[in-house]
């Protein structure tokens, strides 16, 4: 047992354990040459074997055998019983990805483009819940809420994985969202030295250079440092856009002991998106035809005279572990963190897109000043002991969390100029900035106390847990006069309980049931607070992970129902009422796995049946949740041809079925399924000599035949729609010592 920044710390000395091993094979098959020729007895050959997996990260590979995120403890993935995701970071390397949601493309039950090619966000749907403003970092949750505008977006350059847990999170996490909860891990000091730079240019033009450093401060390695940063300025699919963004993410580590280590770390990112056009497209001319033409995938329908995106996001905390004993460890994780966001804009009215003639396109200002921060401190008490034949590893937690989130928003159509998609004209009117007509004040507490027993017996391993959360919200209509406040106040039970059983040969089957709550935010039309929303989920699965450890696969069967929905109010539908039930029941297949030492595979495959139980809206009454395909899947390769070496090979095709976006469920506004295909290849330098060790070449190319498709569509008179990312081709260029 020790802390993370410990096991970091003896990283290096169990690579040197690594060599003893080989040096022990080496000098044990010397000793039996020269012992048979003196006539002596040969020792054994004794081989270290030492697993340095921390379920954190780093990773060897693309198949992490650990995740912290699941459990809050050191737990091995074949031991959680719940759906687990791990994205690390070679897989992101060998993809190419530049965003959050690019690294979940391949990842069962995530939706990881539900509102198209986006700079700004990472749009994800878990399970056919929306996770947007909902995000983890480290264990706390970030700054964010689904309806600001300054909801951040971490550059994953800056992390290590992404851990996807699947269904209901409360009981560790608090208010969650049902589908699941993604978990983003950032890269932390490392004991042996490690540098590398790195410049990416991409086929829409524009550049991007990357740095990361990090190993020992002072000899002793008690201090051990890391400075991530990134630079980039790059176009896009749309024409005259370009995506500015710098981040810098250092953090510090001070291990005076094998038992204690402290990491403090800041962040800091700054996005300047130039000649932005946000994506309202129409229905017709782009998921349905227009007699007069199609509407340009690359088309800008932003204007110069309007074109203000400025978001500013930075967090500092740290990270705190004492181990006592072999029984008692403390940590503690506390992290401030606030992103906000200016903008005035022009886009298609998401109205009324058309004017008279079909082909000229209605326009309308937006304006919002907006800004959320949050202050979050989990403490954690972790005791390992035995009762009899029982072994347990009990976990005590209490967590709190002040957030805030502030939005002043405004619109108008008066002074736009329309923009004609067959003949498009830029900056020759001034644009009026629009009034604010949405001003409100969102301030959240909460407080957790949780309890988690982990009990080994024989092969036998429950995960037992519950948690009591205090929730208090109070939203402010600052529009009023005097301004009205309306309190939402909860108080919630959760737990979940699992049982898996461990198979010599690998094999991992489980169950378990676990619930959830997410606060409601309003009021009916009596002016009562709405309750939180509750779900629910069983699980049944298998995870299989071979003893010689060359991946994973995982099976798993869900029943996932959410309760208190919200659903127009059957005698004023202005109002809704909490009357409402989803229920989403699937199956999810996902496995990592090293088939040879020169091939592996990624392959996922999501099916999922939701219904609409009940609704006082008849239009999805009985019908299926929005943005969730029934079917949805994906298969990955990366080769090492041995004819050529350096050269890793790798190819990928993700798909997915139908789905609706569309409340209203008109049929003709069905999304289409789609298939895309990946490609890329990178180059390790050092096989040509040692002089050109640590240089490495890597192009990834996305949507290689690049198809052209729309993410969704809201109504079929607005401009609700918004195309997906085309073919975008990166070279990297790095050097890493």
């Amino acid at each position: 047992m020790g802390s993370e920044a410990e096991r970091g710390r003896r990283t290096s000395d169990r690579r040197l354990w690594r060599v003893s091993s080989v040096a022990l094979v080496a000098a044990g098959l010397s000793g039996q040459v020269h012992a048979q020729d003196a006539g002596a007895t040969a020792l054994e050959t004794v081989t270290v074997n030492v697993d340095t997996d921390s379920g954190r990260g780093p990773d060897q590979g693309l198949a992490a055998k650990r995740a912290r995120s699941a459990a809050k403890t050191n737990t091995p993935l074949r031991e959680t019983p719940q759906a687990v995701s791990v994205v690390t970071r070679e897989q992101m390397d060998l993809q190419g990805v530049n965003t959050v949601a690019e690294a979940l493309r391949y990842t069962a039950g995530v939706l990881p483009d539900p509102n198209g090619y986006d700079i700004r966000y990472d749009w994800l749907y878990i399970r056919g819940f929306n996770n947007y403003g909902t995000m983890w970092l480290d264990g706390l949750v970030l700054p964010g809420d689904p309806s600001n505008y300054a909801t951040p977006s971490v550059n994953p350059f800056a992390l290590e994985r992404v851990d996807v847990i699947k269904g209901p999170t409360s009981v560790l996490y608090g208010s969650s969202v049902p589908g699941g909860l993604v978990n983003q891990v950032g890269k932390r000091p490392q004991a042996e030295a490690h540098n590398e730079v790195g410049i990416q240019a991409s086929s829409h033009g524009g550049l991007q250079g990357t740095l990361d450093m990090t190993g020992p401060l002072t000899q002793d390695g008690d201090w051990l440092y890391r400075i991530v940063a990134l630079g980039k300025n790059v176009g896009t699919q749309i024409d005259k856009e370009r995506e500015r963004q710098l981040m810098l993410a250092p953090s510090l580590t001070w291990a005076p002991t094998d038992q204690t280590s402290l990491t403090l770390y800041g962040y800091y990112q700054k996005d300047r998106p130039e000649n932005f056009n946000p994506r309202f497209y129409p229905a017709v001319g782009t998921l349905l035809d227009n007699p007069l033409g199609q509407i340009p995938r690359d088309i800008n329908f932003g204007d110069p005279n309007a074109d203000v995106f400025e978001r500013d996001f930075y967090m500092l905390g740290y990270e705190f572990e004492h181990e006592f004993n072999e029984t008692w460890t403390v940590r503690q994780n506390l992290r401030y963190g606030r992103s906000s966001q200016n903008m005035f804009l022009v886009l298609v009215n998401p109205a009324f897109a058309y004017g008279a003639d079909g082909h000229t396109l209605n326009r309308a200002s937006a304006i919002s000043d907006d800004w959320v921060s949050s202050f979050a401190v989990d403490t954690q008490v972790e005791a390992r002991f035995d009762t009899g034949a029982f072994d347990h590893t009990l976990l005590l937690g209490l967590d709190y969390l002040k957030a805030t989130s502030s939005t002043n928003f405004g619109n108008a159509i008066v002074g736009v100029p329309p923009i004609d998609f067959l003949d498009p004209r830029y900056g020759e009117v001034d644009i009026p900035v629009p009034a604010i007509q949405r001003s409100g004040l969102q301030e959240q507490q909460q407080v957790g106390l949780y309890m988690q027993d982990q009990i080994r017996y024989d092969n036998w391993v429950g995960t037992f847990g519950m948690r009591y959360d205090f929730s208090d919200i109070d939203s402010t209509n600052r529009m009023l006069t005097p301004a009205s406040t309306v309190s939402t106040e909860d108080q919630k039970l959760t737990w979940r309980a699992g049982l898996t059983y461990l198979f010599d040969n690998g094999l991992a089957p489980y169950a378990s049931y676990s619930t959830a709550f997410l606060p409601t935010l309003g009021t009916d039309k009596s002016g009562n607070a709405f309750k939180a929303q509750t779900a629910e989920q069983y699980e049944i699965g298998v995870k299989y992970e071979p003893p010689e450890g060359r991946g994973m696969v995982a099976v798993s069967l869900f029943n996932l129902t959410l309760e208190n929905a919200l659903t127009p109010d059957p005698t004023d539908a202005l109002y809704d009422v909490q009357s409402g039930r989803q229920r989403v029941r699937g199956i999810e297949i996902e496995g990592k796995y090293e088939l040879t030492p020169d091939l592996d595979i990624l392959a996922s495959y999501a099916y999922s049946r939701s219904k609409v139980l009940e609704t006082n809206n008849p239009a999805e009454l009985g019908r299926e949740m929005l943005r969730l395909p029934e079917h949805q899947g994906g298969v990955w390769l990366a080769y090492r041809p041995g004819m050529m070496e350096g050269l890793t090979l790798t190819a990928g095709v993700r798909a997915l079925s139908s789905y609706q976006t569309d409340s209203t469920y008109k049929e003709e506004l069905r999304i289409p399924g789609r298939a895309l295909v990946d490609i890329g290849a990178e180059y390790d330098f050092a096989a040509i000599g040692k002089d050109f060790a640590g240089t490495k070449l890597r192009v990834n190319v996305t949507n290689l035949f690049d198809k052209e498709y729309v993410s969704h569509c809201l109504n079929s008179t607005g401009g609700s729609c918004n195309y997906g990312a085309g073919r975008a081709i990166t070279a990297t260029l790095k050097y890493s010592w």
